[in-house]
């Protein structure tokens, strides 16, 4: 009897493990889901601020969203060690490659979650954009640039890689001063555009 009853408890628990190993194996594959969306958007975000697509965001929507950005960036950095770490782990890199690359991880990952919230605006042109104008203050006129981005103008508190206007005329940077205000022109909507050329501002 207490064999039978000793049989059927095994039994019992055996069912529990098997009926919560699923439950485990399913919330893990939907917490590596979450991740891998939330690296993909702000690896497109971030991608398309540094290839050159000249996209600028408006004053009110950097300004709305400084502190959430700030946010998901430290949110995102340790996030993107964790990730690193494990996957480093997992194709069995040496441990030299794997301290480098999780050296450099932090401030990839807070550039990558700083740029999540771009995923809105920079798609949003694609839906409903129109031609719009929107008006910035100009930080400086005469850096060089870089590949992307030929004589742009630096605007004042915008996010970095989102806060110039590239390939400038030299007669209209030769018009402008630290706070000029302008006028951006571009395909988009109130909350940023992508810039095709600016004026000053009447």
């Amino acid at each position: 009897m207490n064999s039978s009853k000793q049989s059927a408890d095994r039994f019992c628990e055996a069912f529990m493990d098997d009926s919560r190993e699923p439950k485990k194996s399913l919330l893990a594959r939907l917490f590596w889901i979450l991740v891998a969306v939330w690296l993909l958007l702000g690896l497109v975000s971030s991608f398309v601020l540094v290839i050159g697509l000249n996209f600028i965001p408006s004053t009110e929507w950097a300004a709305a969203t400084h502190h959430l950005r700030m946010i998901l960036g430290l949110v995102s950095a340790p996030l993107l060690v964790w990730v690193v770490w494990k996957g480093g782990k997992k194709a069995k890199a040496s441990e030299v490659k794997r301290i480098f690359v999780v050296s450099c991880s932090p401030f990839f990952g807070y550039f990558l979650g700083g740029n999540i919230l771009f995923i809105w605006p920079l798609l949003l042109p694609l839906i409903a954009g129109h031609e719009v104008a929107l008006p910035f203050t100009v930080l400086r006129a005469t850096d060089i640039g870089v590949k992307y981005c030929h004589s742009p103008v630096i605007l004042a508190d915008m996010p970095f890689f989102a806060d110039g206007v590239c390939h400038v005329p030299e007669s209209i940077r030769t018009s402008l001063s630290p706070g000029s205000r302008i006028v951006v022109r571009g395909w988009g909507t109130r909350l940023g555009l992508y810039a095709h050329d600016l004026s000053l501002a009447d």
